[in-house]
């Protein structure tokens, strides 16, 4: 078994720095809270011990500031959470390298999957193998016009794991508006972006279950459905089996 990941936590609100840290998902999902903060001063030289591999910090100026924390977190990998006001800083956050941003507060849905994306960018040191191999075989069965299209494409998908992508998000990320976007997919691929994404989901399922490190529910999650029946709707649609029914096939 894996040593479980060190995690420090920056809040700058002791009640809510209590409940962030006393939180079951840590110890299920192979974490450790070993350091908690309120402060930048206090979060910048726990992280510069080294001894995190995850920082989960909540931007709360002027008590916690997350661009300070971010640029001082050394190989770390960290999810930020954001008050919803707060949203125009999220392309920012992304940008200093947090694998993830989050509005306050999370449900325990959005919070699992931004963990186990953490989780496997610390055991891996980097995006997942089932992830990459995912995007290559939905990327390889685009015939795209644009190869600046189609690169652009790529980076999209690449910085969106532990995310659920829709057009809206693809088309904030190209600069375009939505419908504007939604007509250029269409242009520069035959598809809907929509109808791109649900095959690369698909892929990426296939992955993952023939990996067997995750449950059929916890795989769903990953992949943002809304519902575990939802996400076996559109897996048995494509692929005429269940996800459970899959996973069988693949170990056999």
């Amino acid at each position: 078994m894996n040593a479980p990941i060190n995690v420090l936590i920056a809040e700058s609100d002791p009640k809510k720095l209590k409940k962030y840290a006393s939180l079951s998902l840590w110890k299920e999902l192979g974490f450790n809270v070993t350091k908690t903060v309120s402060n930048t001063r206090d979060a910048v030289s726990a992280a510069a011990s080294g001894e995190c591999g995850l920082i989960v910090t909540v931007s709360r100026l002027p008590a916690v500031d997350v661009e300070t924390i971010l640029k001082h977190r050394g190989d770390a990998a960290a999810i930020v959470i954001v008050p919803r006001k707060e949203g125009e800083s999220v392309g920012r956050y992304f940008a200093m390298g947090a694998c993830d941003v989050i509005a306050e507060p999370p449900s325990r849905t959005r919070l699992r999957r931004a963990l186990m994306k953490a989780h496997r960018l610390v055991s891996r040191g980097g995006s997942s193998e089932e992830y990459c191999r995912a995007a290559e075989k939905a990327l390889g069965a685009l015939n795209v016009n644009s190869e600046g299209f189609a690169l652009k494409l790529r980076e999209f998908i690449a910085k969106s794991e532990g995310e659920a992508a829709t057009t809206g998000s693809a088309a904030e990320f190209f600069s375009f508006n939505r419908d504007y976007f939604g007509k250029l997919f269409k242009q520069e691929t035959g598809m809907t972006f929509n109808c791109f994404y649900n095959n690369f989901r698909v892929e990426y399922a296939k992955e993952l279950l023939a990996a067997g490190g995750l449950r059929v529910c916890e795989i769903s999650e990953v992949l943002g459905f809304s519902s575990v029946d939802h996400f076996t709707a559109l897996f048995r649609r494509h692929t005429g089996v269940t996800p459970s029914k899959y996973r069988t096939d693949a170990v056999k």
